[in-house]
This record gives C-alpha cells, structure tokens and sequence, in this order.
C-alpha cells in the first residue's frame, strides 16, 4: 500500500500567507484510487486548513472501507472488481477581509456504470474562525429564500429549454424547479475585488434534469434588497447588482 501526500506549487494570490500553498492529498491502494484538494487562501487559515484535513482523513477512511468490502465480495464471488475512486476538491469562489467562500466538487465511481458527482459549498467567517451558514449572515427573521429560489426557477427554466430544445412542461418528470433545501448555494465574487457580488446556485444532476443533461449552474445577482437584510457587520463584504430580468 502506498500513500503519497503532494503539495501542489502554485502563485500566490491575496490573502494567503508567505508559506501557504495549494494542498493535493493522493491516497492510492489495490482497491481505492483517492485525491483531496484545497486552495491556498483556505491552507492560509490554521483552523480551516485542520478541519480539510480531518475532513479528507474522514472520507478516506469511509472510502477505503467501502472499497474493500467489495474487493473482498468480488473475490469470493469470482466476479471483476473495478477499483473505486474518490476525489473532492475546493476551489476559491471570493473572499472579503471577513469571509472566504469556496467551491466544491465531489466525484466517486464505485464500480457502476458510470461514476456520481456533486457540488459542495464551504463559508468560513475569519473573525468567528469558524464555519458559517448563509443565514447566520441575516438580520433576525430575514431569508434569502425566495430572494434567490424565484429568479433561479425563471433563469433554469431558459437554460432547461435551450438544452432540451423545446419549452419545459411542469408535468414532465423534470419539469418542476427544484426546491430551495435541493440547491448547493454559494456566494461568489465574480469581478476578484474582495465584495461578494454573486450567488451561484447549483442543481445537480438528476435534481433539475436527468443525468445526461448535467448539473445546473446558474448566476445570480446579489442585489440592494438582499444586502439589506444583512446583519451590519457583513455588509461591507458585498456589493449590489442589478436584479435579474
């Protein structure tokens, strides 16, 4: 069994520290050909840096696991095995001087016809030094919700028709919009200028459509009215855009 840890090199962008870079764990065994990643803006924060790796250590040992039960079922019942395999990744989506936002991504084959894969979101507030949610950042009482859900449906619905080449029917078996609890929703600073401007919603697939039309991504504007249901202090990490039309 081998396991390789590899630190990517990469230029440094603002807001990592002097010896912050990009982090690449490899984990290759008979029965699991593993891969973790992160950023160096997310390795820069102690704190956050411990909770990736405690995080890839967690699902490699889950992975593992996993793989060799089927190895050893696939041998007892003289059938092939397909050596499974895990990677996730985080990509930097923005970051203020308060929060830093990342992207993930999660794929997995595990012997089937074809691998899985899905979206993942992380917020990490500096000044907490710790994990947040989105509605942590809200005034008492205030919601997101229906200020991303709506647009998103009417911007899903376009994107749905142009790929299936014909208008979407509601009582088709992918015809609904998703609800709100079914999107991976992460805030992005889609200009790089340190104010969160962007949400991307994300439907994976077979959450909008069926597998061969993909995940859904869809961008939407953080507008005037959304900023203002912010608790005061996260203001200043975001700028107002145009609602959609």
């Amino acid at each position: 069994m081998m396991w390789r840890l590899a630190l990517a090199v990469a230029t440094l962008v603002g807001g990592a520290s002097a010896d912050a870079r990009p982090t690449k764990i490899e984990r290759k065994t008979p029965a699991l050909d593993y891969s973790y990643q992160w950023p160096e803006q997310a390795a820069a924060i102690p704190a956050l840096n411990a909770w990736l790796q405690a995080d890839s250590n967690k699902l490699f040992r889950q992975s593992l696991a996993d793989a060799q039960k089927d190895m050893r079922a696939a041998k007892q019942d003289k059938f092939p095995f397909h050596q499974h395999e895990i990677q996730k990744s985080w990509e930097n989506a923005g970051q203020s001087s308060r929060l830093l936002s990342l992207d993930g991504s999660i794929y997995g084959f595990t012997g089937g016809a074809h691998g899985n894969g899905g979206s993942l979101g992380l917020l990490w507030d500096r000044a907490r030094n710790a994990k947040i949610e989105i509605p942590q950042l809200l005034l008492p009482g205030m919601s997101w919700t229906g200020a991303i859900r709506q647009p998103f449906c009417v911007l899903l619905d376009r994107e749905r028709a142009k790929r299936r080449e014909k208008p979407v029917k509601k009582d088709d078996m992918f015809g609904n919009c998703p609800e709100y609890k079914e999107l991976t929703v992460i805030i992005v600073d889609k200009n790089g200028n340190g104010r969160f401007d962007h949400i991307q919603a994300i439907a994976d697939a077979y959450v909008a459509g069926p597998y061969v039309e993909g995940p859904y991504e869809i961008d939407l504007p953080i507008t005037a009215a959304m900023i203002a249901r912010l608790k005061p202090e996260f203001r200043s990490s975001f700028e107002a855009q145009r609602p959609v039309q």
